[in-house]
């Protein structure tokens, strides 16, 4: 209950401070008015799970105008009306009618057509969308003979497919021969293209049973995809014999990957339900990738998950699994899809007619998503699911990787190597195993930390020694120490640099370093003459010494340089640098 509040208290902090960016963007400087577009409240419901009774209160408080463009029948622009938010309408200057006043069950409404417009308009812009493709694909795609009957939902094989076409490179063949590589175009085919962020099937191309003791032909199937509308293009390589137009070939996708495939995609919709119900429904698909190894979604939301949304999502998915639920796939129009609540998904290409795919729940239909793609019979055939990252790929937007069936067992089993391997080896149970751990982490930070100090005891003990010029020389009435800090790192040179600093009270302090291929130098004043000898151009001239350059302040400045051989030239140097610089 504390983390459900939590999350909630998280949600409500974001989405007031972007209704109140919102609200700030929508002033008219000329007029002064605040006219809020309903399209962009709508979008902060979608994005960031803002509620949609709370916006009706914040905008109640101020006199705010909406605008709410709808589409009219007579022409195709968007045309904008005015509302403000309360009981009665009003009259005011500038507007031809009366502004309706919204009470909040029509507000409500108002929203969710905006949402319904914005879902619509995704899928529209999809379809629109098309790439730059060969010339061949497109003479291709205007013929007849070459629309691709896709066979791969009632099967993986099929012994009757007809070669329509052959491309190799750019153009358009005849034949391919043993040992070429091409594109190929089957009337009907098992192989699923790819779509959606589904990966297109691999698999295998043969004679067909019916030529058993004939040509011994055989292919590679090495990757599938649709460059136009109808259009299934097979990437092949002849393995044997030769290919020719209008042969007839088994078709036969590799059933391995592709069932691995299918319950990637299946955990995909089971695992995005997941997310909007235990973030918030501002959770919306940005991108996917599904493969017989792994899943790969890409969502909208504003900070990493914690341990506990991570177990509580695995686990909810893992639920759905282990209830063994029917996935039913109906065929409609996209209008009518969308009527039903089914959600559109990112990158999916949609027809005038859609699958929608419908998982249901305990009580109420958990996951009903647009999808053209392959999917197990039922959620047990998944086996097991599992998340194996989170990260940020770009502002606001998250990416999950998860894998399922003999992958997340797999994965189970490895963890399990290496618990027993790390126990075995620390002679202990799995179950004090953590507590061990946490304690050997605690002996080895204080271990260093003594080790440090160790070292810096050593360090500084030497100051007085009077080789490799460690000892403080008498440079025109002023103290130089320069000498080479010897196993210390970055931090620790620092640390001595203010202990020598100290210790001669007023002068100059030079020390070095070497370490992983490189020289590192820093150069500390005294107050008292900074001025005279400013660290920053004592560094400037020593830093080249070494391969390098330096810069800082007075007081204090660094540098360093990929010559750590001439270190030692550059400590002795650095006394004449400093006996310059007095004059």
């Amino acid at each position: 209950v504390k983390l459900e509040e939590e999350r909630f208290g998280a949600t409500l902090t974001v989405g007031l401070n972007k209704l109140d960016e919102l609200i700030s963007a929508s002033l008219d400087p000329k007029t002064g008015e605040v006219i809020v577009p309903t399209l962009d409240l709508a979008r902060l419901y979608d994005t960031f799970g803002t509620p949609i009774d709370l916006m009706y209160v914040v905008l109640s408080q101020g006199n705010y105008k909406l605008a709410h463009r709808v589409r009219p029948f007579d022409h195709g622009d968007l045309r904008p009306f005015y509302f403000m938010i309360g009981t009665e309408s009003v009259i005011q200057e500038g507007f031809a009618k009366g502004i309706e006043r919204l009470t909040e069950e029509n507000f409500r409404k108002k929203i969710e057509d905006q949402l319904k417009d914005l879902q619509k308009s995704d899928i529209e812009k999809q379809t629109a969308g098309s790439k730059r493709i060969k010339p061949a694909y497109v003479a291709l795609a205007r013929r007849h003979d070459t629309k691709s009957g896709f066979r791969g939902y009632e099967t993986t094989k099929v012994d009757d497919a007809k070669v329509v076409a052959l491309i190799k490179g750019d153009d358009e063949v005849q034949s391919l021969n043993a040992g070429e590589e091409g594109e190929l175009v089957l009337d009907h085919t098992p192989f699923y293209a790819e779509s959606g962020g589904q990966v297109g099937d691999v698999g295998r191309l043969s004679s067909p049973p019916a030529t058993a003791g004939g040509n011994d032909f055989l292919a590679s199937v090495v990757d599938t995809y649709s460059p136009a509308q109808g259009l299934i293009v097979h990437r092949i390589k002849v393995e044997k014999d030769i290919l020719t137009v209008g042969d007839t070939v088994s078709a036969e996708v590799d059933v391995e990957k592709r069932d691995a495939t299918r319950r990637n995609h299946t955990a995909t919709h089971l695992m995005h339900a997941a997310l909007r119900e235990v973030l918030g429904t501002h959770v919306k698909q940005a991108g996917s990738v599904v493969a017989p190894n792994y899943l790969r979604f890409d969502f909208s939301h504003y900070q990493p998950l914690t341990r506990s949304e991570i177990e509580e999502i695995e686990n909810l998915v893992n639920y759905h699994i282990l209830r063994n639920e029917p996935v039913e796939t109906n065929e409609m129009a996209v209008e009518e899809a969308m009527r039903s609540g089914a959600m559109a998904l990112f990158g999916e290409k949609y027809g005038e007619k859609v699958r929608v795919l419908s998982i249901n729940g305990v009580e109420d239909i958990f996951s009903k998503e647009l999808c053209g793609g392959t999917h197990v019979r039922a959620t047990g055939d998944i086996g097991l699911f599992k998340i194996t990252s989170d990260e940020s790929i770009a502002s606001g937007v998250r990416r999950i990787r998860a894998i399922t069936g003999v992958d997340a067992f797999e994965r189970f089993r490895e963890a399990e190597v290496i618990v027993e391997r790390v126990a075995s080896g620390l002679r202990t149970s799995r179950t004090e195993l953590p507590v061990l751990v946490e304690r050997l982490q605690e002996e080895l930070k204080k271990a260093r930390r003594e080790a440090d100090d160790l070292r810096m005891k050593i360090a500084t003990g030497t100051a007085g020694s009077s080789s490799n010029g460690d000892e403080s020389r008498d440079v025109a009435g002023v103290r130089v120490v320069a000498r080479e800090a010897i196993g210390l790192d970055a931090a620790g040179m620092r640390q001595l640099s203010d202990t020598l600093l100290a210790r001669i009270k007023s002068g100059v302090v030079i020390l070095g370093r070497k370490g992983e291929g490189k020289a590192s130098l820093i150069v500390r004043t005294s107050p008292d003459i900074s001025k005279r000898v400013p660290a920053g151009q004592v560094i400037k001239d020593l830093a080249p010494i070494v391969g390098g350059r330096g810069g800082g302040k007075p007081d204090m400045a660094e540098g360093g340089g990929n010559q750590p051989q001439k270190l030692a030239e550059a400590l002795e140097a650095s006394y004449k640098i400093v006996e310059r610089l007095l004059g």
